[in-house]
C-alpha cells in the first residue's frame, strides 16, 4: 500500500491548502478551479492536468535547465496521481490529449505536440514507452473552459 504524504496530498489537491499558493500551480490560476485529478475506469485513464501548458514554440525556446525542471515537476505530480489513484501501467497505449483553453482564439495543432506530456507520462510510469510501435498518438482536440482551463490525458490500451 503506497501512502502519501500530507505535503503531496495538498499539492494534488486532495486535501485543501493551508498556503497562499502550491507551487506546481500556474501563478495566473485561480486556485479553486485548478485540481489534480484522475478517473481510472475498465476502458483506460483520464489524467486532468490543471492550467495551460506551454506550446511548443514557447518551451523549445526555454534554457535547457529550465526545460528540466519543469518536465521534472510535471512528472512528479503524473507519478503522485498516478499512485494516489491505482493507475497501471499501459505497456501498448492509446493517448488522446484535449487542451481546454481560456479563450477561443485560433492555435496551431503543430504547435501543441504533447511531447512534453508524453515524455513525463513515461517517466511517471503510466506508459511504458512512448515509441511509434507501442503507442498510438490520436490528433489533439481543443476546447474553451473559461473557468477551468486545463488539460485532459486519456490513455487506454491500444488493441
Amino acid at each position: 500500500m503506497t501512502r502519501l504524504s500530507e505535503t503531496q496530498a495538498r499539492e494534488l489537491g486532495l486535501l485543501p491548502s493551508r498556503k497562499k499558493r502550491l507551487s506546481i500551480m500556474p501563478k495566473n490560476m485561480p486556485r479553486k478551479y485548478a485540481k489534480w485529478d484522475a478517473e481510472v475506469t475498465p476502458e483506460g485513464s483520464r489524467i486532468t492536468i490543471p492550467g495551460e501548458l506551454p506550446s511548443l514554440n514557447k518551451w523549445s525556446r526555454w534554457h535547457w535547465t529550465k526545460r528540466k525542471e519543469k518536465l521534472d515537476n510535471l512528472t512528479g505530480c503524473l507519478r503522485l496521481t498516478a499512485l494516489a489513484f491505482k493507475m497501471p501501467l499501459y505497456e501498448r497505449s492509446q493517448v488522446l490529449v484535449v487542451y481546454y483553453f481560456r479563450t477561443r482564439r485560433r492555435r496551431d495543432p503543430d504547435n501543441y505536440a504533447p511531447k512534453f506530456i508524453l515524455d513525463a507520462l513515461r517517466y511517471a510510469g503510466i506508459i511504458a514507452e512512448d515509441n511509434a510501435e507501442v503507442l498510438e498518438l490520436l490528433p489533439v482536440e481543443f476546447e474553451v473552459d473559461a473557468d477551468s482551463p486545463r488539460v485532459e490525458v486519456w490513455v487506454k490500451e491500444r488493441v
